[in-house]
């Protein structure tokens, strides 16, 4: 009976087209629960917009949303009314098709950042990287719009939002040189297991000469952190600084890289 079982299983996957086993199959949609729960997860705490069909007031948008969540046939016109609403997955949607558009880069800019702004972290990096490349025709209203979406979804740790932030900031493009908060994200993104950034700034903290036992014990930390970094240089780099500290007086250490 078991083999049965297995075997009835297996000839419903193939009979679905699919090429994988069924222990994979199974492997396959928990990992994509599980995705669906950290996204839920990590989208408390925005104001999530959209998120169910009776949310919407009057029976065509909510058929437009039925639709829409069934991949069916829906109009740009339909997503667009759906994103000024404040629906997420529309707002990406919408900002997917103006950003085909050399000429409609501002208001792609303004979509992703509704995406951003209900939580959707996905949208993080296109946004990020239309602001890379486009500022001229965005009004200051949508860019700073756009730069507090980021700096939410970088204070709810997200590493893109976080360096896509200290990158700006550092270049001054699209928000203005900013060297306190370029300080403060790194720091954050240290604290919180970045690796390459923890060797930085422990490189940055010992260049400038450690004058506190406080101030040699973050270092040392931020080098410990460096040390877990899958990067081999990174590691040894990191390894060398720390038997250099733990020897050499605090505020003397010299370190090049």
């Amino acid at each position: 009976m078991r083999i049965h079982a297995l075997l009835l299983a297996f000839s419903f996957a193939v009979g679905l087209g699919s090429n994988v086993t069924p222990a994979a199959a199974v492997t396959k949609n928990a990992e994509a629960t599980k995705s669906k729960a950290d996204a839920k997860r990590y989208r408390q705490g925005f104001n999530q917009g959209i998120t169910r069909t009776d949310q919407l007031e009057g029976p065509e948008l909510q058929s437009i949303r039925r639709r829409m969540i069934a991949r069916q046939r829906v109009s740009y016109k339909e997503l667009q009314m759906l994103a000024d609403r404040g629906d997420g997955v529309a707002a990406i949607y919408v900002a997917k098709r103006l950003a085909a558009n050399p000429t409609l880069k501002a208001d792609a800019v303004h979509y992703y950042t509704i995406a951003c702004s209900t939580g959707r972290a996905g949208a993080v990096a296109p946004l990020s990287r239309l602001l890379s490349t486009e500022t001229g025709s965005i009004s200051d209203p949508r860019l700073d719009q756009a730069e507090q979406t980021l700096r939410d979804h970088a204070a709810h740790g997200n590493p893109v939002a976080v360096a896509q932030l200290i990158k700006f900031y550092k270049s001054g493009h699209p928000f203005g040189a900013k060297p306190d908060e370029v300080i403060r994200l790194e720091r954050q993104a240290a604290s919180r297991g970045d690796a390459k950034t923890a060797l930085d700034m422990a490189i940055s903290m010992i260049s400038q000469g450690l004058t506190s036992e406080q101030e040699k014990k973050e270092a040392r930390q931020f080098l410990i952190t460096a040390q877990t970094s899958a990067e081999p240089s990174t590691r040894a780099v990191a390894a060398a600084v720390l038997r250099r500290l733990d020897t050499e007086p605090t505020n003397l250490v010299e370190v090049s890289q």
